[in-house]
């Protein structure tokens, strides 16, 4: 009887952690639409891009910008992006320097002036453009950013400077932003 006791003990723990469900983070999933009904915002996914991040929004407040949405765009050595951020900002937050203090990345960026302000879809925005130099070359991020209520909303494109089809890609995004 002693030689099967620590045989059944080893065998019970090797299949105890398969009882035992565990979390698991949502599948991501290359919908052609975003849409987040807990904000009211909706738009298109750049069509042939990966879907490569998705969160949720906390129901505290925002101490530092966070990652809503990305998406990505492989091709050659052009990386593109499109990533979707959430800030707590107060009304007179310089919305331009916030991009330079909360970095994406450890690349330093330097904002290009003046920022535009734009409508989409009868929303007003400001458009907001950085750029750094790499060894290949220039490399561009333009934010747009939504004011909703205290909360601001940066769509970032960051795309090498001679991409111009990924930049327009997710430009078109970016127009199809609508707010409800």
């Amino acid at each position: 009887m002693t030689c099967r006791t620590p045989a059944i003990a080893a065998l019970l723990v090797l299949l105890a952690p398969g009882c035992i469900e565990r979390p698991k983070a949502p599948p991501l999933v290359n919908d052609t639409v975003y849409q987040n009904d807990r904000i009211g915002l909706r738009f298109l996914a750049p069509d042939g891009w990966a879907l490569a991040s998705r969160a949720d929004l906390p129901s505290s407040p925002l101490p530092k910008p966070i990652i809503l949405v990305g998406y990505h765009l492989s091709r050659g050595d052009n990386q593109s992006e499109l990533e979707v951020l959430a800030a707590d900002l107060p009304e007179d937050a310089d919305l331009g320097r916030v991009l330079l203090e909360h970095r994406i990345g450890a690349a330093v960026w330097t904002q290009k002036p003046p920022a535009e302000a734009i409508s989409i879809n009868g929303v007003d925005a400001n458009r907001i453009h950085l750029t750094r130099k790499t060894d290949k070359g220039e490399v561009r991020r333009e934010a747009t950013a939504f004011r909703r209520g205290g909360r601001v909303y940066y769509f970032i494109i960051t795309f090498a400077a001679s991409d111009v089809a990924a930049r327009d890609a997710a430009r078109q995004s970016v127009q199809s932003v609508n707010w409800h």
